[in-house]
């Protein structure tokens, strides 16, 4: 079967429903063929879709986070040895994020792990509100704890783009650990190698992108060069391997004769997710 179209209904003040036209690539067509075996009932519990759409919700969620190292902390003793650092974003990012690979992969109990991936949700929630001071880049991210996947084949790996445009729908990372490019932007030159983890899955997972971000691949390729030769990056992978992934795969683009400003407008009016389906 061809996927055309997937179409997603939100509702709040209002019910909107958006329409993607879908890539007719193997990416888009796997990932929508997974899409339609999930419904809202299956979306992580405790993870809010709206991302970015405010930056009002910082200090909330640093509080969030210091009391979940606490929560941690009482199971895993010193397990989480330091607290959001409010003068260093992206040094506490980067320091607090080794952690959740760290336990994440050992741990059963279904309550200890709820509180490990809503460590690490807040943690990538604090990243993209920090990402730059004085933009933000709202989305809506449509994630799973119970997913089916494919693995992406290496032809797939062409698709991959650093430069986001208003509208897209993009496959989303679904690996515990960091991607190459994730890393990069992170500047993290000193993470873990076992925690540089490239992307090679498909899953349901996906986010739904509101904002234009014009970095263009041939601007950026000498910059991550630099960085790459600086970086634990050299010791995983090779930097011209197509498993380097540089951006996310775009899967579809929103269909629609409404302005940005008033799409943006309506899907942030919005705070809740009742329907989805690919046709």
């Amino acid at each position: 079967m061809v996927f055309n179209y997937y179409e997603i209904t939100l509702n709040g003040n209002e019910k909107v429903t958006l329409t993607y036209k879908l890539e007719q690539h193997r990416p888009a067509q796997v990932w929508a063929g997974l899409i339609q075996s999930h419904t809202p009932n299956d979306l992580r519990p405790k993870l809010n879709p709206w991302r970015h759409f405010t930056k009002d919700v910082l200090f909330d969620l640093i509080a969030e986070l210091d009391s979940l190292i606490d929560q941690i902390n009482i199971w895993i003793p010193n397990a989480i040895t330091s607290k959001w650092d409010i003068n260093n974003h992206q040094e506490s990012v980067n320091r607090l994020h080794i952690h959740f690979p760290e336990q994440e992969k050992n741990e059963t109990d279904p309550v200890k792990r709820a509180q490990l991936t809503r460590y690490n949700d807040v943690i990538h929630e604090l990243e993209g509100l920090l990402y730059n001071k004085n933009k933000l880049y709202p989305r809506l991210n449509i994630c799973f704890d119970d997913r089916q996947t494919v693995e992406l084949e290496l032809e797939d790996y062409k698709y991959f783009t650093a430069r986001r445009t208003f509208g897209e729908l993009c496959l989303h990372y679904p690996h515990v650990g960091r991607a190459p490019f994730e890393v990069f932007l992170a500047g993290d030159f000193n993470c873990p190698v076992d925690q540089i983890v490239p992307q090679r899955l498909i899953s349901p997972d996906h986010t739904l992108r509101f904002y234009d971000d014009p970095f263009l691949d041939h601007h950026l390729k000498p910059k991550f060069k630099e960085f790459y030769n600086k970086s634990t990056l050299k010791e995983v992978l090779d930097f011209n391997d197509p498993m380097m992934a540089f951006g996310y795969i775009p899967m579809g683009k929103l269909v629609s004769d409404l302005s940005s400003e008033t799409v943006l407008e309506r899907v942030k009016s919005c705070n809740r997710i009742i329907d989805w389906k690919v046709y």
